[in-house]
């Protein structure tokens, strides 16, 4: 159970040749988890085409 203002966070991630890489679980404070996700976001080569309505692979 994570502390107030705290999310536990598991990770997982998927690279190029399909290797799914699984990270321990970890307590993150919210702020920086949603920083975190926004940058990846912002970086995403899937939001970018899904914004110019692309389809991705």
């Amino acid at each position: 159970m994570a502390r107030p203002g705290y999310a536990l966070v598991s990770v997982s991630a998927r690279d190029a040749n399909g290797f799914v890489h699984h990270y321990d679980d970890i307590e993150a404070p919210l702020g920086s988890l949603h920083e975190a996700i926004a940058i990846l976001q912002l970086n995403s080569v899937a939001t970018d085409a899904a914004h110019r309505g692309e389809e991705t692979a």
